[in-house]
């Protein structure tokens, strides 16, 4: 009787020591994954940012190192700036890939060719809502000057077009916008024009002188049905 009574002290104070332990495992591993579940969400953030940064750094050197190259020195002093201003305005950014992305799209169309789609890309993020004054005045330098550079490098060998084009990149290089649109105007209507230079210099257009491109556009197809109208010579 006395060994039985033993026996069932002894098993008792193993079941409660095993439980004992198995309880306090288990908060301790609960307690240990907590922590990582918290820092998880920070360090992808921080990560997106780094990434995003790291993005326009690695173009906008590629770029300058590509205007560097440039035979046309007006065109590579262009650049140059051009790579100063976005990686200043890149700096200002932090965390607003919404226009990081825009000045990616920019730099990647300038480094391929692309330039029609660079105004566009160039001048979004000068319209971005989310900008402080500071990263505004940038942003139009930076749309200014890619400007600048893509008239440079499409029009500068334009048949009776140097003066304008002169006018054009010296005018947007100081910032003069007003300067300039007469010039954009004037190229515009040039008859030795090829298919693409008409879409970029209708892109810079509308883009500094809104519905300048269209009224020209109407007052051509009024020309024509003058022209065309029963009794008149051609």
């Amino acid at each position: 009787m006395k060994f039985q009574h033993l026996f069932l002290v002894v098993l008792a104070g193993c079941v409660l020591a095993g439980c004992g332990d198995s309880k306090s495992t288990t908060t301790s591993g609960d307690s240990a994954a907590a922590p990582a579940r918290q820092t998880a969400a920070p360090e992808s953030v921080k990560a997106a940012v780094d990434a995003a940064t790291a993005t326009v750094a690695d173009l906008t050197a590629q770029f300058a190192k590509a205007a560097g190259t440039e035979s046309d020195k007006l065109l590579g002093s262009i650049g140059g700036e051009l790579s100063a201003k976005v990686k200043s305005l890149s700096e200002s950014l932090g965390v607003n890939h919404a226009v990081k992305s825009q000045l990616d799209s920019t730099l990647q169309s300038l480094l391929t060719g692309q330039d029609a789609a660079a105004v566009s890309a160039v001048f979004q993020v000068a319209q971005a809502a989310n900008l402080t004054p500071q990263q505004l005045g940038l942003a139009k330098e930076v749309g200014n000057l890619a400007s600048a550079f893509v008239v440079q490098r499409n029009f500068s060998a334009l048949d009776g077009a140097q003066g304008d084009v002169a006018t054009i990149v010296n005018s947007l290089r100081k910032g003069e916008v007003a300067s300039a649109v007469p010039a954009i105007q004037k190229i515009s209507q040039n008859a030795n024009l090829t298919a693409p230079q008409k879409q970029l210099i209708g892109s810079l257009a509308d883009n500094y002188a809104p519905g300048l491109k269209k009224a020209a556009d109407s007052l051509q197809q009024g020309l024509k049905g003058i022209q065309g109208l029963p009794g008149t010579k051609p």
